[in-house]
């Protein structure tokens, strides 16, 4: 009997979104930020070579004699599971270890940096 008395004053005590339009807002507006936090925190992990996914820009780590190297540009793998460079869409022969979703803008011009054409086949 005591039991449901507690469950009883506890569902009165909970706010219904309707009768308080500005907690609802608040509410949404924390579970957002929440939601952006989390995948920020995904999204910059770094994941598998073997879990990459075809045809999205990626970055990528790849091995540079017994240490690792971020490459500077997006890469893309292709359904034949060949790797091109998404910036100037040319095959590049690398051996990537692992992989986070490209997160910088891509670059205006396709010009012939030296860092837009490391690596090209």
């Amino acid at each position: 009997m005591r039991l449901m008395a507690v469950m009883n004053a506890k569902k009165q005590q909970q706010v219904e979104p309707s009768s308080s339009p500005h907690l609802a807002e608040a509410i949404d507006a924390a579970n957002r930020k929440i939601k952006n936090y989390l995948l920020r925190q995904h999204l910059s992990l770094w994941h598998p070579i073997s879990t990459a996914p075809t045809n999205h820009d990626l970055e990528l780590k790849v091995l540079d004699g017994e240490s690792s190297v971020i490459l500077p540009f997006p890469c893309r793998r292709t359904n034949a599971g060949d790797w091109i460079n998404a910036d100037l869409e040319t095959g590049i022969d690398i051996r990537p270890t692992k992989w986070r979703p490209w997160q910088k803008q891509k670059r205006a011009s396709h010009g012939s940096s030296p860092e837009a054409t490391f690596l090209t086949k």
